[in-house]
């Protein structure tokens, strides 16, 4: 029988050869992309995921290992090769390097400030962008976890009313990944079919986010109008044009208006007129971004509600790595089982998870929480926010 110390270097030998074989993985994962990319294929193939993952299994029974525990490697193993070339494929898209199509779901339909900011988002594919228009946040999250679209755009939190809950909630149990997020600004319109006079104006129409955000306006200048509720500013829109009423406007973005023959009578009318939108984007394919990138890390996690000093604990971990955390909130819990007025949290954090401080931060967060999810980790658009 070997000694330890023999075992230990046999080990450290056998360890040293698995880095080195990922390492090879990795480089034919870029060849892999680069045919992906001549043939306008998707990153992300859940199908043949699964099939290598059954494969896999299989394998594992035969040489006598638990499938269970071959599937969590190569699970991880996937999903890290996956990440590789989501972003090797981004880094050849931004330099202009290929022409490649793409699909997104966002709430719609065209028009909406979703809309307008998926395509901003999405302008490096010049092959082409397949819209799908949705009526709801999980329709939108759906599409991308079946496989029908490849990215998803969704608002996550306003300027002026804070965060989009809807949105939140729809996090906590989605198989997705948050790779971008983008700052878009929100310029409020009240729009008309043809020529009207604001106070002949008796119905508005509009999605309750943008009334709310144009509370002031509407109470000082059209006190007695009678509000419409709406599925999307854009619905609004469409609302406006069929009934070609005078009397009748929406609330939705200036340009937007085009969409529908509408004409602004008066802009810039939220209550902050810096009014932006944070929006994030979504794929299946997580991000793994260099460490040069100045990236954000978003999180969700669960502590003891009647356990002493549970969440200072984990803030504590960000405050003493000198981590900053530039949004915090929380949601009642969804999940099955949850105890009575339990919270999830959700932070974004100002750091890149491939850093030691971060990794090191995560792994000690675990300690504090009962539950801990890595939403995704993406490049920052903070730096734009007014």
């Amino acid at each position: 029988m070997r000694d330890l110390k023999t075992c230990r270097l046999a080990i450290d030998e056998i360890d040293g050869k698995l880095l080195a074989l990922l390492n090879e993985r990795k480089e034919v994962a870029a060849d892999i992309c680069e045919c992906k990319l001549s043939q306008d294929q998707k990153v992300s193939d859940p199908g043949r995921e699964q099939e290598k993952i059954n494969a896999i299994m299989d394998r594992a029974r035969q040489i006598g290992l638990p499938p269970s525990f071959a599937a969590a490697v190569f699970r991880t193993v996937i999903a890290n090769t996956v990440s590789y070339e989501m972003q090797y494929a981004l880094n050849r898209l931004e330099h202009g390097d290929v022409r490649r199509s793409t699909s997104v779901a966002y709430l719609g339909p065209k028009g909406t400030y979703s809309h307008v900011a998926a395509m901003k988002y999405l302008s490096i594919y010049t092959g082409g962008i397949v819209e799908h228009e949705c009526k709801a946040f999980d329709e939108i999250v759906a599409s991308v976890e079946t496989g029908k679209t490849e990215y998803a755009i969704l608002p996550i939190e306003n300027s002026s009313s804070g965060s989009i809950n809807g949105v939140l909630d729809v996090l906590q149990d989605s198989k997705i990944s948050l790779v971008g997020e983008l700052f878009a600004p929100i310029d409020h319109a009240v729009l008309t079919y043809g020529s009207s006079d604001l106070t002949t104006i008796t119905d508005l129409y509009s999605h309750p986010q943008p009334i709310e955000q144009c509370s002031r306006y509407i109470k000082d200048f059209m006190p007695g109008v009678k509000i419409h509720f709406m599925q999307s500013t854009a619905h609004a829109m469409q609302e406006v044009k069929r009934l070609k009423d005078p009397h009748c406007a929406a609330i939705a973005g200036h340009d937007a208006g085009a969409y529908y023959d509408l004409m602004p009578i008066m802009d810039n009318i939220a209550n902050n007129v810096h009014n932006y939108t944070r929006f994030v984007v979504a794929s299946m394919a997580p991000l793994t971004l260099p460490l040069s990138v100045e990236a954000k890390t978003s999180i969700s996690f669960t502590v003891s509600k009647y356990t002493p000093g549970s969440l200072i604990k984990v803030l504590n971990e960000f405050s003493t790595r000198g981590i900053n955390l530039v949004k915090l909130t929380s949601r009642p819990s969804l999940a099955q089982g949850h105890a009575t007025w339990e919270e999830i949290f959700f932070a974004d954090v100002q750091g890149n998870l491939s850093s030691p401080d971060m990794q090191n931060c995560m792994d000690k967060i675990r300690n504090y929480t009962s539950s801990l999810k890595i939403l995704g980790c993406y490049a920052s658009d903070e730096k734009q926010k007014p």
